[in-house]
């Protein structure tokens, strides 16, 4: 052991003696998974990233989502795991995040895991009890949070409930609006995505007593909060009832734990969404900003200004603290049931960059999907968007995934994971420094926010705007470029920080900035 540690060490200090632009050649001697290993600790001795006492206790995390069937797999069965995912929480740490999203962990039998069978359990595949444990411990020790997707919509159709409390779903005699099936028994049970996913009672008393079971149980396992999933189907097509359920769930689950941090998933692009915030619960994705649709995508492709996009977030910030004023947005730009961003940003590195800045520069707690640092590719079906995370170009690697069963063969237009770490253009290294700005700038993710008047005019009034950001006393201002162009802005405070597309430098003026297209730059 100690051999190993002296020459994991000594390789180490081989990196951080190297020139940045010599990484690979340096460390071509060594295996993907030893030099994947070396360029993260090497950076996290450098001081790189956050120390535990660093992230944010409150709002403003930056959470990575983990489909775990295809994240990493430890134990050679082409699965993603729970172990898998221990055995990358280094390279979660040193990418800057400070919260993991873990898709459904719990006995299903579908490789999505959607349809529960046993809240109180790990599905096989995945592992153990004592393997989620010890990922909760591991996480501990970087001062990562986690919290679980929590699916109670519905359950399996194989779930003992339905079986022996057909009380705990609902079951008309006659078939009501959506999605419903036949019993044997001649009445109906309602099963809004799938025949085999029954929709569970969420008005019920009884119900409700098992789901409080089910929230202390995982809290006291050391979860730090929970996604909700489809809470707009809770009571469908009623946002009233919904409001009252998510009402009810925000406090049995604070009743437990009052620092859990609770985010819903409310597909809507319109702002519907934020009248969820009247429930108290934390945070709801805000699907108006995300994918190929979404205001970000047509900012850059040109059906909204940045201006008009700056106005949005703006808005959108004010709207959820009027219904909540203790609200937190969840900004996102695409997720397990989206296209990935590389195709409908048509592989562009320059507007994959830009969006992903411009995301992770809103307000709130941020959320990035796996893979999604790296431009990886993927649309279509579902099991498309779910593909093996490209750790390497060797599908045989250790670590390595096989993938969900029915996917397609998709091509990625972007290196791997490998290739990328320590290439200081590449993708991978544009999004870390976004998110690793949301640590070193609290006020991005906590601050209040305000447009600044630029009085631009010709192309910089379509393609620039900026926004003031105050929290605790500390004011920074951020200014966009979202063209190809370079453009001379008016500001104001001094340059600090800047994210470039393309590479190329932010100079500054006595008051004015000469922006390069595609950046974002802050002053302060």
């Amino acid at each position: 052991m100690k051999k190993k540690i002296a020459l994991f060490l000594a390789a180490c200090t081989t990196v951080l003696s190297a020139c940045r632009n010599n990484v690979k050649t340096v460390q071509e001697s060594l295996t993907w998974q030893e030099r994947l290993s070396v360029e993260m600790v090497g950076d996290a001795l450098a001081g790189e990233v956050p120390s535990p006492a660093d992230r944010p206790d409150e709002n403003g995390r930056t959470w990575y989502q983990v489909f775990v069937y295809s994240f990493c797999d430890s134990d050679g069965d082409g699965i993603g795991d729970l172990n898998g995912v221990t055995e990358r929480l280094d390279y979660i740490a040193y990418t800057g995040f400070d919260g993991i999203w873990l898709s459904p962990i719990h006995t299903s039998a579908t490789y999505h895991k959607y349809d529960v069978d046993d809240y109180y359990s790990i599905d096989p595949a995945y592992g153990t009890m004592e393997d989620f444990e010890q990922l909760v411990s591991a996480c501990r020790e970087r001062g990562i949070k986690l919290i679980l997707d929590l699916v109670i919509n519905h359950t399996s159709i194989d779930h003992p409930w339905f079986k022996n409390n057909p009380e705990y779903y609902n079951i008309l005699d006659a078939p009501g609006n959506g999605n419903w099936k036949a019993l044997p028994d001649g009445r109906y049970y309602e099963c809004q995505f799938w025949d085999r996913m029954p929709d569970l009672n969420l008005e019920s008393v009884e119900v409700r007593a098992e789901l409080e079971k089910v929230f202390e149980f995982w809290l006291n396992k050391g979860v730090d909060g929970f996604r909700l999933d489809a809470v707009g189907e809770y009571i469908s097509g009623n946002t009233a009832k919904n409001i009252e359920v998510l009402t009810w769930i925000n406090d049995a689950v604070k009743g437990i734990k009052p620092n859990a941090y609770l985010v819903g998933e409310f597909w809507n692009t319109t702002d519907a969404v934020y009248l969820y915030y009247q429930s108290g619960a934390d945070s709801f994705f805000a699907f108006p900003f995300a994918g190929a649709d979404g205001i970000i995508a047509r900012t850059l492709l040109r059906d909204l200004s940045a201006a008009g996009y700056l106005n949005r977030v703006v808005s959108a910030q004010n709207t959820i603290l009027e219904n909540n004023p203790n609200g937190t947005a969840a900004p996102f730009f695409t997720n397990h049931d989206m296209a990935r961003a590389s195709g409908f940003l048509r592989r562009d590195g320059n507007l994959i960059k830009t969006a992903w800045g411009m995301s992770l520069m809103q307000p709130g707690d941020a959320f990035v999907y796996y893979g999604e640092e790296l431009a990886m590719s993927g649309s279509g079906k579902d099991e498309n968007k779910r593909v093996p995370m490209l750790w390497t170009a060797d599908e045989t690697a250790r670590g390595m995934t096989a993938g969900p069963p029915a996917m397609d063969s998709v091509s990625h237009s972007f290196p791997p994971a490998i290739e990328q770490i320590g290439d200081e253009d590449s993708v991978y290294s544009y999004i870390r420094k976004a998110v690793l700005l949301r640590a070193k700038y609290p006020s991005i993710g906590r601050g209040d926010i305000k447009v600044l008047e630029l009085s631009l005019s010709g192309d910089a009034a379509e393609n620039a705007g900026a926004v003031s950001r105050t929290w605790n006393g500390e004011t920074i201002f951020i200014y966009y470029n979202i063209s190809s162009e370079t453009l001379n802005l008016p500001s104001q405070g001094q340059l600090t920080d800047y994210l470039s597309a393309t590479g190329s430098a932010v100079i500054q003026g006595d008051s004015e900035l000469l922006l390069p297209g595609y950046t974002i730059a802050i002053t302060k």
